[in-house]
């Protein structure tokens, strides 16, 4: 899905965020196409999550943008597929951070460091939380090292909350915090692979 900044002073106006669950058949004839747009290029922040590719073991796909999703908090009434708004006035929020380098003791207290606790306790009830997911890079040439995607179902219709609240997750110093709604989204056509 692409997502737009409702900030114009966000880290990255659009988010491109993929989460792949269909039959690749190996990552050596995966194509990665940048987002067709006229933007410069550090306006946009691509995501791919292949966590549930059907086809390739998770942690395979070593590409810029790609990403390993490590844990995923969800309410009891959300599945993890698909991944698609169920809202139109959803609103994501991104945390973005920088890591000299990549732990297992940093990644089992992600929740504490990331600011997901704060956010699973402090986010305004109306905004209606689905989900946090906690990803990591594939690659040392991202810009980031790990990102936490917050999606609430409600934001829209309580914007105003939803900015203080990012506010706040800024001031809290949760990495480099963005406000996001979603542009448009894909839905891929059932296809069979061979």
């Amino acid at each position: 899905m692409l997502l737009f900044s409702v900030f114009i002073a966000a880290p990255f106006l659009y988010v491109d965020y993929s989460v792949f669950y269909g039959g690749i058949r190996t990552s050596d004839n995966v194509t990665f196409q940048g987002l067709n747009t006229s933007l410069p290029v550090n306006n946009v922040l691509r995501v791919q999550n292949h966590q549930y590719s059907t086809d390739i073991p998770p942690r395979r796909v070593s590409e810029p943008g790609c990403y390993d999703e490590l844990e995923c908090i969800a309410r009891n009434d959300v599945s993890q597929l698909p991944r698609t708004p169920v809202s139109k006035d959803s609103v994501y929020i991104l945390s973005s951070f920088r890591a000299t380098e990549q732990t297992q003791n940093l990644e089992k207290i992600w929740k504490v460091w990331s600011g997901a606790n704060y956010i699973l306790w402090k986010c305004p009830k109306q905004l209606n939380i689905r989900r946090i997911t906690f990803l990591r890079t594939t690659t040392c040439t991202d810009p980031f090292s790990y990102l936490v995607l917050c999606e609430c179902e409600e934001g829209l219709n309580f914007l105003n909350q939803a900015k203080e609240f990012s506010d706040r997750l800024r001031q809290r110093w949760c990495g480099l915090v963005g406000l996001y709604k979603v542009e448009r989204y894909y839905i891929p056509p059932n296809r069979k692979t061979i």
